[in-house]
């Protein structure tokens, strides 16, 4: 049941008719204009329905959009909310995190301080550091297993064991020349083949900056095949090399003298090295012992200087007597080359220049009396020089003051280089008995001037550094596989001379006059060398060479009672290195 209760405020009473006979109110107060005015309004919407309709749809179209709007606001306001809640949570748990960290570390410290404060009692102390000892071991074994598998094995100039770290490496290095010579005339010299040379080496660095080489020779090299087969020592020397203008050496190696004798056999240019190296071949010093600085200070530029004992190669000092004892003065070697490709800038070429010095004094006592050194042919057939000793058992000499010198210099351009030396030995000295006293100075001249040129194209600059020529690379390896091709080839030719003429027969006793070594009864003091060659290289390992040298001698030369002037050889050898 409505009520039917008027408002308060409200005030309704009859009133006169309306003309159109509906009743008529009278409303009066304020309450009673509001409610006048939506009288009215009403009654203006009833008078037009459709007019009403449109409004009342655009009413809600409006409260619609309102009601977005606010609940945009609202989902606005409360991403914003929900974020900032979110950040404060995390600072918090950060700043919590930092908390408990700096808590646990003053714990630890404060733990740490009683504990060192605190007396250890000598049991327990005795068992901690047993602890220690046991984990420290356990971290050695450890240690050692991790470096035993960690080393690494590669094949390039040799075979190589590395520790993968860097802090060692061990190279396996060897050689085998196996050699074919035919002499004419033959009733002078015997056909045969022969093993040059048969060496294994290791070669070990350690820490980048110690080296150690060690190197030994299995053929014997005897000419007359009555030498027992057993090794020698051809290197063995440790080097620091940190400094690359400064590396120290010492032990056994060459000191180097000239270029075909810094030349290692492997990358010669010959078959064998030119008649000048018979200087130093005839006493054995292509190797000594001693101590020797090298490096490349400057590019280009490459020295070294060794001090050595001048007795040779596996030979100490000699002391059988108090003459011997005074000879200890050591050998001084130098070397000095210069590039001057790289100073002119000149691509593709090499332009050296180089000079040598050699000096020191040699034992010539009674005991070990001192020869100047013979000379053989470069196809190692006849020795055909001999000097007779300075010194013999009855005699009385001094010992011998002995300088060399040498003068080198070779000039490539792409495929094609010349190259030449000239060295001088000289040998000075006083004989006492018997008959007056004698001073003498005798010396020995040699050199050689060679041409080669590689037909397959490959540049001879390519294979030049430290002040010499390394092994040639072909361009294309010789190979039956597709994609394999014929190695370099290489054609060389080379002139030589030994001049020894100061030795004579009519010298006074014990100051340099010629003598024989059988089968050789009668020597030649003067003699010159042309040699040709086809050197085919297979690959960076492995080569082919074929020598025919003719060697003239000044003066006829006895062997096996028969006398020649001449040697020609035909010389083969197949090599492999690695």
């Amino acid at each position: 049941m409505k009520n039917t209760a008027p408002r308060k405020g409200l005030v309704c009473a009859p009133s006169s008719p309306d003309p159109r006979g509906a009743p008529k109110f009278a409303v009066r107060g304020p309450a009673g204009l509001r409610w006048t005015a939506i009288a009215l309004a009403l009654a203006a919407v009833l008078s037009d329905p459709v007019h009403a309709q449109e409004t009342e749809t655009e009413t809600r179209l409006r409260e619609v959009e309102a009601m977005m709007q606010k609940m945009t606001r609202e989902l606005e306001a409360l991403k914003l909310q929900v974020t900032t809640e979110h950040a404060q949570r995390e600072a918090a748990q950060a700043e919590a995190t930092a908390a408990a960290m700096k808590a646990q570390s003053d714990a630890k410290a404060q733990a740490d301080a009683k504990a060192q404060a605190a007396p250890v009692p000598s049991r327990e102390l005795a068992d901690i550091r047993a602890q220690a000892q046991e984990t420290r071991e356990q971290l050695n074994a450890a240690q050692q297993r991790i470096d035993q598998q960690t080393v690494g094995a590669r094949f390039a100039d040799g075979v190589f064991f590395e520790d993968t770290r860097g802090n060692w490496s061990m190279r396996l290095a060897g050689r085998a020349q196996l050699d074919y010579r035919g002499y004419n005339p033959d009733a002078a010299l015997a056909d045969t083949f022969s093993m040059r040379r048969v060496r294994l080496g290791v070669q070990m660095v350690l820490f980048k900056d110690f080296a150690l080489n060690v190197e030994g020779d299995f053929a014997s090299g005897d000419p007359t095949g009555t030498a027992a087969q057993t090794s020698q020592g051809t290197l063995g020397y440790l080097e620091y090399q940190h400094f690359p203008g400064m590396r120290l050496r010492f032990g056994q190696f060459k000191p180097q003298f000239g270029m075909e004798q810094t030349l290692l056999d492997l990358q010669s240019d010959f078959m064998e090295r030119a008649l000048t190296q018979n200087i130093l071949d005839g006493n054995f010093l292509n190797y000594d012992r001693g101590v020797m600085v090298h490096g490349a200070p400057l590019p280009g530029l490459y020295y070294a200087v060794a001090f050595t004992n001048g007795t040779g190669q596996n030979r100490e000092e000699r002391q059988s007597n108090a003459q011997d004892a005074r000879a200890d003065s050591k050998d001084v070697t130098a070397r000095l080359v210069y590039d001057f490709a790289r100073l002119f800038d000149t691509p593709d070429s090499v332009l050296h220049f180089g000079v040598s010095y050699k000096g020191g004094t040699e034992t010539n006592s009674t005991a070990n009396p001192f020869s100047a050194p013979g000379a053989r042919t470069e196809a190692r057939g006849l020795t055909f020089f001999t000097p007779a000793a300075f010194n013999t058992a009855t005699g009385r000499s001094e010992n011998i003051d002995r300088s060399m010198y040498a003068f080198e210099a070779a000039v490539s351009r792409g495929p094609v280089r010349l190259q030449a030396e000239w060295w001088e030995a000289n040998y000075s000295g006083a004989r006492n008995v018997p008959g007056p006293e004698v001073n003498y100075t005798r010396g020995i001249h040699a050199g050689y001037v060679s041409l080669l040129w590689l037909m397959s194209g490959e540049s001879y600059a390519d294979s030049y550094a430290g002040g010499y020529w390394q092994k040639i690379k072909p361009a294309n390896r010789f190979s039956f596989e597709p994609g394999g091709g014929w190695g370099a080839w290489e054609l060389g030719f080379r002139y030589s001379y030994f001049d020894a003429s100061d030795f004579q027969n009519g010298n006074p006793a014990n100051t340099g006059r010629l003598g024989a070594t059988a089968p050789v009864t009668v020597s030649a003091n003067k003699a010159d060398a042309y040699t040709f060659q086809l050197k085919w290289i297979q690959n960076q390992f492995s080569r082919v060479l074929l020598d025919v040298v003719t060697t003239h001698f000044y003066s006829p030369v006895s062997v096996n009672g028969i006398s020649i002037r001449k040697e020609q050889a035909v010389m083969g050898r197949y090599q492999i290195d690695f």
